[in-house]
């Protein structure tokens, strides 16, 4: 599932189509797509994207102060900005037409994932109830909201309503780098520890923006491009482990993250 990292290039690639005028739109796959044309023309067609807003896992963008397009990417979504007479990329499943002869196609290889149009982005945001993006909050926000959850540290980190942006894979990496077990309960840790939560997540995740989230790339001393079981651990010489929370399979080091 895309996180945080993953939207944030999403959303450079879509700011290339700001302030070009959208001139069409093509639907690909309309049981995917919850914007027919009628509602295209009556309030996106001759309009420009005037800005781009990530929250979370989710991007908006802007027709006016409060409209505009959500996208959600699912597991397999992304965006692709070409020249207007390229051929579509495979699995396109709609393409917002500029007029400065490029297109903004969004692609999905499954059916998770929608693009749709909202007349107010605050009212979505609410009724989705999607947490702050937990970038935007400051260290002391971020401990005030997250400190005193009585669930798994791991959970709370990747509670939406809460804070948004973080997943199961960069939960994991955040908890291995801050040296916490991913069952340990979040309101049974100091704030020195929470501080160190912070500043690792803010690390974590600048660093996989830099790598255009690609796991592969982060340094050798991260969990992640090691994130199977049985691996080294790349800061000791212990083994990698699987282990559940939530229902969700994640990895940790437990030589390195003593519960």
């Amino acid at each position: 599932m895309p996180e945080l990292p993953d939207v944030e290039i999403f959303r450079k690639e879509a700011e290339m189509s700001k302030n070009s005028e959208i001139t069409g739109f093509e639907i690909d796959d309309k049981d995917f797509v919850e914007l027919n044309q009628s509602k295209f023309n009556n309030n996106l067609k001759g309009k420009k994207f005037k800005d781009t807003l990530r929250r979370g896992k989710y991007l908006f963008m802007k027709v006016d102060d409060e409209s505009g397009i959500v996208m959600h990417f699912g597991m397999t979504g992304f965006l692709v900005y070409k020249k207007e007479n390229d051929d579509a990329p495979d699995y396109t499943k709609c393409s917002f037409v500029l007029k400065n002869k490029h297109k903004l196609h969004y692609i999905s290889k499954r059916k998770l994932g929608h693009v749709k149009y909202v007349g107010k982005i605050g009212d979505f945001i609410e009724e989705n109830d999607i947490g702050p993006d937990v970038l935007e909050l400051s260290e002391a926000e971020f401990i005030s909201k997250l400190s005193e959850k009585n669930s798994m540290v791991k959970s709370a980190l990747m509670d939406q309503s809460t804070v948004s942006g973080i997943g199961n894979v960069y939960a994991d990496e955040i908890l291995f780098q801050s040296e916490v077990h991913p069952k340990q309960k979040a309101n049974k840790l100091d704030e020195k520890k929470w501080k160190t939560l912070h500043k690792n997540t803010v690390k974590v995740l600048k660093k996989a923006i830099e790598k255009n989230a690609d796991v592969s790339k982060l340094p050798k001393s991260y969990l992640l491009p090691n994130r199977e079981e049985g691996n080294d651990c790349p800061k000791c010489e212990g083994k990698i482990e699987k282990i559940k929370v939530s229902g969700r399979n994640g990895y940790y080091c437990p030589s390195c993250q003593k519960k």
